[in-house]
């Protein structure tokens, strides 16, 4: 991830074209995640690398590990010594050896690109895009590694897109809230007019207040951290008058 902040960012315009605006209340912006909401993680993938390792590991289990290890990065305290590996919390879901997780990761890591990695469309967006109402503004922020404009084209989703801000190309990351505030100017709203819906609540920034909790599993307890929380991603549709 690129960190080098001298250059002006530019965030990539979607190619959707939203409804002219009009008078009265304006429905919030949408500021969407794209890895865990958009395009989901393929348990495959682990599956896969985890047999040629010697591991039993199924793809569900897999991906619902990386799940519920982040999950637990989320809600847990930090002990004094410093945060656990993610590896290890991974290991525990998937059950199976601090030191074959770190195996299977670092084999993952140096060998899967992370667009083959999380290459998996959410069934739930297309739905879901292409049920708001024209004049609700969708705009993906991303920690990602360039790709993500290119990506989201691919699976067909750019084109239900106001734009996308990619970290890497802006040389900002979540939850660095000056990322939201580019997504918000190039929006033209104030981010108290913005609602970012995310699926761990670590990219969440302290400064956009309304913002939406995406767990399909139900891992979450309910008003974590005082976010809202939905199991579906229709939900929102109810909540955007």
């Amino acid at each position: 991830m690129s960190t080098n902040q001298s250059r002006t960012p530019h965030p990539r315009i979607g190619t959707r074209q939203p409804e002219p605006t009009r008078t009265g209340t304006r429905p919030p912006a949408l500021l969407l995640d794209s890895g865990g909401v958009l395009i989901l993680l393929d348990g495959e993938v682990l599956a896969h690398h985890g047999k040629r390792l010697g591991l039993r590991l199924d793809a569900v289990t897999a991906q619902h590990a990386v799940a519920l290890a982040a999950r637990d990065q989320d809600l847990e305290d930090e002990p004094a010594s410093g945060p656990r590996p993610f590896t290890h919390r991974w290991a525990e879901h998937a059950g199976c050896s601090p030191d074959a997780a770190e195996a299977l990761w670092r084999t993952v890591r140096h060998e899967v690109d992370d667009t083959v990695l999380w290459s998996v469309v959410n069934p739930e967006a297309v739905p879901f895009l292409d049920a708001l109402p024209s004049r609700v503004q969708r705009y993906v922020v991303s920690n990602a590694d360039g790709h993500a404009h290119a990506e989201l084209a691919r699976a067909g989703l750019l084109d239900r897109l106001d734009g996308v801000l990619d970290s890497c190309a802006v040389g900002i990351a979540k939850p660095d809230p000056r990322i939201f505030r580019m997504a918000a100017v190039a929006l033209g709203r104030p981010m108290e007019q913005c609602r970012y819906v995310g699926d761990t609540l670590d990219g969440a920034p302290h400064l956009l207040p309304a913002t939406v909790l995406y767990d399909p599993l139900g891992i979450y307890p309910d008003n974590s951290a005082g976010y809202a929380r939905i199991r579906k991603l229709s939900e929102l549709l109810d909540t955007l008058d």
